[in-house]
């Protein structure tokens, strides 16, 4: 059996159809689907290229093909495409499979319209639009918007399905509840090995001065403009802090400017992307881990860094506190408790020691070994139950 599940990344395709991707979703993100279903259908943009750079990887192989939709880029490229992609999502939906969403996701949301009464789907709810249209995204007067239309959408599209996964345990279940024959589940899409949880807590017996952030800068929603201004109130009490600052995108450049307004530029190393094997060697190397949000789904990073016993500072948004204590998540977009909380937690070797500990056992719940079989049970009773009532 067949399943068709959705993705907005962007991906490459070379000239001998091979699909490749510069870091996200590789071929064993895939594989996941295939420990139930026979073969899967990904169904994302894809930009054809003449040849594959050497740092990306195949996406694409037994078991796993991809359906391509037009490569568009933001409101007026989808707008643009529209008729292309409208053809070419109704090719897909009518063909034989299950159909799994995930969601929110434009082409989803296209695709809900496109489908009969009678086509059943599933979704996996990986994210907030409501959050994400509350820090503007869209403009000044698309945003309200666009938050209204894309809430109301994804609460319909989990009612309406024939299961719903949502990668946190109570948040999104909340905001967005299935419907009352809904199959349900919750886990993560973290591929987390068992190599990559550290066997110890660690013992701190200095202060924490090494801090470490992971996130996209290609839009503003990990707040890292938040985080300098917090940091730099940290360098004015202790100039041997240091941050690291891991993530690209079209900010990083004007955060960049932003450090050297700040007289930190010093005390900041902007990374850029790295491959994602390469994360554990800075998480690792540092003292405490920082990811003020505007908004989130429930963050792989922060997963990761307890998975090398670091202990968190986040906020309170989206699955950020059913991962660490209520006293380190702040208000999101609030730089003085931000400063705060840090400058408390960075100076209590003990409290550091115990968050260590908490965070290296909580990471245990996200390992390989245990999702896979939350995974595989949600996906073995979707496959029944759309074979005993649509087939």
């Amino acid at each position: 059996m067949n399943v068709i599940v959705n993705c907005e990344f962007r991906f490459y395709q070379t000239p001998d159809g091979n699909v490749w991707t510069p870091s996200s979703f590789k071929y064993d993100f895939w594989l996941r689907y295939t420990e139930v279903f026979d073969q899967v259908t990904v169904v994302a943009r894809i930009n054809k290229v003449p040849e594959v750079s050497s740092d990306w990887l195949q996406a694409n192989g037994a078991q796993v093909k991809f359906h391509a939709l037009p490569h568009y880029i933001g409101l007026m490229g989808l707008i643009l495409s529209l008729p292309k992609l409208i053809k070419s999502l109704k090719t897909i939906i009518h063909s034989d499979g299950l159909l799994l969403f995930r969601v929110p996701s434009q082409t989803a949301t296209i695709a809900t319209w496109l489908l009969k009464k009678n086509r059943p789907y599933a979704v996996e709810v990986i994210g907030d639009p409501y959050d994400v249209f509350s820090t503007g995204v869209g403009g000044k007067f698309a945003a309200p918007f666009l938050k209204i239309f894309g809430t109301s959408t994804l609460q319909k599209q989990c009612k309406n399905a024939l299961g719903a996964s949502y990668v946190t345990q109570f948040y999104l279940q909340n905001r967005y509840p299935p419907g009352k024959n809904t199959i349900t589940n919750f886990y993560s899409s973290i591929m987390l090995d068992e190599a990559q949880i550290v066997a110890e807590p660690r013992i701190y017996k200095t202060k924490a001065r090494k801090l470490v952030f992971v996130g996209s800068l290609e839009q503003m929603y990990k707040a890292p403009d938040i985080l300098l201004e917090s940091f730099a109130k940290l360098v004015k009490e202790d100039n041997h802090y240091q941050l690291t600052m891991i993530g690209a995108g079209q900010h990083l450049p004007s955060l960049k400017e932003n450090s050297v307004q700040l007289n930190i530029q010093n005390n900041v190393n902007f990374v850029g992307e790295i491959k994602s094997n390469e994360v554990v060697d800075y998480l690792s190397e540092a003292d405490l881990f920082v990811l003020p949000s505007r908004t989130e789904g429930l963050p792989r990073a922060i997963i990761e860094a307890m998975a090398q016993g670091l202990p968190c500072v986040g906020t309170k948004v989206g699955g950020i506190p059913e991962l660490i204590p209520e006293e380190l998540c702040v208000p999101a977009d609030d730089a003085n408790s931000l400063f705060t909380v840090l400058s408390k937690l960075c100076n209590n070797v003990d409290e550091l020691t115990k968050q260590s500990a908490l965070n290296l056992e909580k990471s245990k719940q996200y390992s390989n070994q245990f999702l896979s079989q939350k995974r595989k049970g949600f996906y073995k009773s979707l496959k029944d139950k759309y074979i005993k009532k649509y087939t």
